[in-house]
């Protein structure tokens, strides 16, 4: 697992090499829960990377690769608390300019859990934002799929975690 993250690390940092004045972005976000996985997982915050690529007018595509944190929360009823879940989303990305400052983009690909008790899954994130020549800002829905052992963490019941949140990108 460790030489699996590594290795998307390097392709991302050589992917970010071939043209760094255009394209790279660094950015992070915050953002709550939202459906049954509320009575367990609080806040989520993570960051990210992207290199995004112009392949025509106001189409750019490339991949992005970050890391997003829950906080775990005291289960309703029990003395339990539920674990916080890490997960390393990488995935290919997609962004749209409908307007100099407008734009929508989604991001596709698996986000690998790097939590004990918590299985990675399918992960999508569609976004839509302002931005200008630095900066971007933009609404997000994230979920993907996160399978539970049951023996690591037991009481749980959902199979998938989805977010809605805000979030900057720092555009180099």
């Amino acid at each position: 697992m460790k030489k699996m993250i590594f290795s998307a690390a390097l392709a991302l940092i050589g992917l970010g090499s071939v043209n760094a004045q255009e394209g790279l972005k660094a950015g992070a976000h915050i953002g709550v829960p939202v459906g049954d996985v509320t009575d367990y997982l609080g806040v989520n915050f993570g960051a990210e990377v992207s290199y995004l690529y112009p392949v025509m007018e106001n189409l750019h595509v490339g991949g992005i690769a970050g890391i997003d944190i829950f906080t775990g929360k005291d289960e309703p009823g029990t003395i339990y608390k539920t674990k916080s879940l890490t997960i390393l989303p990488i995935a290919a990305s997609a962004q749209y300019d409908f307007l100099e400052q407008f734009f929508g983009a989604v991001d596709l690909g698996y986000a690998f859990s790097l939590s004990k008790g918590y299985d990675g899954g399918f992960y999508f994130q569609p976004k839509a934002g302002w931005q200008n020549e630095y900066f971007q800002a933009f609404v997000y829905i994230k979920s993907f799929g996160s399978g539970i052992d049951a023996t690591e963490v037991p009481h749980r019941n959902f199979s998938g975690v989805t977010t809605i949140g805000v979030g900057g990108a720092y555009k180099f």
